[in-house]
């Protein structure tokens, strides 16, 4: 054996626990009970001192090269007034070099008192002499100066375009106007920034303990280089990557010989901008948010993905969204029969008992992000806010899906919250509305098991038996038997990649804290 870790918790997650697990060539070999490993010749044994060990972590939805491009740009999570987003922006100007964008992120108009975007006139004061771009923190609404939205010439009568009194732009973009502001801000950065801004994310996520991620790339809102950069470069990096391309241009799938496509290919937008399809208007506007393809168009990308025998993953926020998406691959399947094709909604959030049953009676696969309800989910959060208290108490019931028979895959949907596998399972367990809460083994399986299976690697990954890729975190206590209220702060104290150590939390403690 290369390694046998022992007096160890090893929480399976194949209905057994162990004691001591060894490893050879980067796959687990052995698991036992008590001193039986000193049978066994090898190289190395650590005593884990009662340490927890589970499979290593998955992050199913995950903007990779938007985060680490994230790296580069200023911060604005915890921003609460507009005067304090000013003074950020001021401050960024007094450091960058005249003429170079500015780019901030992570912007929530829901936490900000004033509850508006800048405009660009108050952009344009105190950074008169750098183009600014602001991007909302789930992606689909933007803030311009004057500089910036020269810089992207953007269209004059796209839709989503604020107006003033004189029909001028205001500065805030919403829909296809911030996506078209995206996609030409990310094609004038270069390869240089993406590599550096990749490894840095792919750093972040070891130490979350994540050993495997679904990248969620390319598409309209994002853009190809994207796609191209981390297709050529994703084996740099010590852990699994697989890619998804955000778009249902077949030709881009076949010519990066992928298996699957989609992950934030959008069929509304999101609670945030009121863009996402609801039922009912959003609380006091007369707004239900917007479906970006009708019906028709939906059904036939749909079963064209469908036939092509890719596995798809279609961003669906509101029931209206999730209704039509059920009905597109309600289409597909039953012009084509189909089995274990593993398609998936990512976000779901605001599913009704019926559409619940109809996604378990296709057999798919929903991708959630927990984390949105332990950062949105709160009485008086964005979801009360955008939603009003009848739908907000409906979002992303987990204790639903999972008893309807549902398989939940978890994620983070990065840069929109940080990847934090902990903090994911945490959020499930602790769910606002209590109902809606589910176990920490059920937890836990979103992100290891189930989400093993969301990517047809169960067979290899996503629980701790022998024959499989030995993927491992060690944990500093035992998430299962302490207060669910301190899930959140159980540590990672080291990742393995088949075997192989690739992080250790006293070398690099703070780094991200």
């Amino acid at each position: 054996m290369d390694l046998i870790l022992y007096n160890a918790r090893i929480y399976s997650l194949e209905s057994t626990r162990y004691d001591w697990m060894a490893i050879e060539n980067g796959v687990i070999k052995a698991l036992g009970y008590g001193n039986d490993y000193v049978e066994l010749e090898t190289c190395e044994c650590i005593d884990l001192k009662g340490k927890t060990v589970l499979p290593g972590f998955y992050d199913t939805h995950v903007h990779l090269i938007q985060t680490g491009l994230n790296y580069k740009g200023v911060d604005l999570s915890g921003i609460q007034t507009i005067d304090q987003l000013l003074t950020c922006i001021r401050e960024a100007s007094e450091t960058v070099a005249k003429g170079k964008l500015i780019r901030a992120f992570r912007f929530d108009i829901t936490q900000l008192k004033e509850r508006r975007f800048p405009t660009r006139r108050e952009l344009d004061k105190v950074s008169p002499n750098h183009p600014v771009w602001i991007n909302s923190i789930e992606f689909h609404m933007s803030a311009l100066n004057t500089l910036a939205l020269h810089k992207v010439n953007l269209p004059y009568t796209i839709d989503g375009i604020a107006r003033d009194e004189r029909n001028m732009p205001l500065g805030y973009f919403s829909g296809k106007a911030s996506a078209f502001i995206r996609h030409r801000m990310f094609d004038l950065m270069d390869n240089d920034l993406r590599e550096s801004g990749m490894m840095k994310a792919v750093e972040l996520a070891i130490s979350k303990g994540i050993t495997s991620l679904h990248a969620m790339e390319g598409g309209f809102t994002f853009h190809e280089k994207d796609v191209s950069f981390l297709y050529d470069n994703r084996h740099q990096a010590p852990i699994d990557i697989k890619l998804f391309f955000q778009t249902f241009d077949f030709s881009k799938i076949e010519k990066y010989n992928l298996d699957c496509l989609g992950g934030d290919i959008f069929i509304d937008g999101s609670f945030g901008a009121r863009t996402a399809a609801i039922s009912k208007p959003y609380e006091g506007t007369n707004l239900n948010g917007k479906l970006y393809f009708n019906q028709d168009e939906l059904n036939f990308y749909v079963s064209d993905a469908h036939h092509r025998g890719y596995q798809m993953a279609l961003h669906a926020i509101g029931d209206r969204a999730i209704e039509q998406t059920l009905n597109a691959y309600e289409n597909a399947l039953t012009t084509n029969p189909r089995r274990d094709h593993r398609h998936r909604i990512e976000h779901f959030e605001l599913a009704t008992e019926d559409q619940i049953r109809r996604a378990k009676d296709m057999d798919l696969v929903i991708s959630v992000q927990p984390t949105f309800e332990y950062f949105w989910g709160e009485s008086g959060g964005m979801y009360e806010h955008r939603l009003g208290k009848e739908l907000a108490s409906r979002t992303n019931n987990f204790r639903r899906m999972i008893d309807e028979g549902l398989i939940l895959c978890g994620g983070s949907d990065s840069d929109v919250n940080r990847m934090d596998p902990i903090l994911g399972i945490h959020s499930a367990v602790n769910h606002p509305k209590k109902t809606s809460s589910i176990t920490v083994l059920e937890a836990v399986e979103m992100f290891t098991r189930n989400a093993a299976f969301a990517s047809f690697e169960e067979d290899v990954k996503g629980s701790l038996k022998v024959g499989k890729m030995a993927d491992f975190v060690i944990l500093d206590r035992d998430i299962f038997e302490t207060d669910s209220n301190l899930i959140k702060d159980a540590k990672i104290l080291f990742t393995y990649k088949e075997g192989n150590q690739i992080y250790a939390y006293e070398t690099i403690r703070g780094s991200y804290e």
